[in-house]
């Protein structure tokens, strides 16, 4: 096996750490106000500004907009497998 093909192996293990969002969580405030026009915004990712970051709980998403909670997740005490990696993919030329 050449050693091109063995490092595409190992890179393939980690595409979970792509974008796999299948549902992306919203501030419900900003996306009223972008399907009703209130903005003039491109999309609801670039009106959105929202905060992710851990808490004694587990894990909350804010929006900085309307200073309100969106979603806090509790990990019951538990601490679940992180991993803070960086993989970008490389356009292919």
């Amino acid at each position: 096996m050449s050693e091109d093909n063995s490092l595409e192996q190992d890179i393939g293990k980690l595409s979970y750490l792509l974008n796999q969002i299948k549902e992306p969580i919203v501030c419900v405030k900003c996306s009223d106000e972008f399907m009703t026009g209130q903005t003039d915004a491109k999309s609801l990712q670039d009106y959105s500004r929202i905060d992710v970051g851990f808490t004694e709980r587990g894990i909350q998403l804010w929006c900085q907009r309307h200073q309100i909670n969106i979603c806090h997740i509790n990990f019951n005490g538990q601490k679940p497998e992180v991993d803070f990696r960086c993989l970008e993919k490389k356009e292919i030329k």
